[in-house]
């Protein structure tokens, strides 16, 4: 059997990740947010518009259906992120919980750097 920290450091381990498998889900969910809010250039619709070799009237249609989606996307969204941000916070409190002073200043800069990463990534 394994010893009280032994299992200690385990329980530790797992739920440091799943705190940054959550995080990847969430940042997930954001960029198919970001992904839908139009800001959509040109270019970025551009490899879907060539692989199937759209014509004018087509690039101009699949703007506008684009469009015609975007706000009950939005509205989607609203309601969905607040629970996830909910859920994100809570998972990291708990994780703090089980941390001592040295882990829990690695785990905030951990997340301090995902935070930025994430900022950066979506400009």
């Amino acid at each position: 059997m394994f010893s009280i920290k032994t299992k200690a450091i385990i329980l530790s381990v797992l739920i440091f990740l799943i705190g940054f498998a959550c995080g990847y889900i969430s940042k997930k969910a954001v960029q198919a947010k970001e992904s839908y809010s139009l800001q959509h250039r040109f270019e970025r619709l551009e490899p879907l518009t060539q692989a199937l070799e759209l014509t004018a009237l087509q690039k101009a249609l699949l703007l506008n259906i684009l469009a015609d989606n975007k706000t009950a996307i939005d509205n989607i969204m609203k309601q969905v992120n607040p629970k996830i941000n909910i859920q994100l916070h809570m998972l990291r409190e708990n994780i703090k919980g089980i941390l001592d002073d040295r882990q829990k200043e690695i785990y905030l800069r951990l997340l301090q750097e995902h935070e930025e990463r994430m900022i950066r990534e979506n400009q």
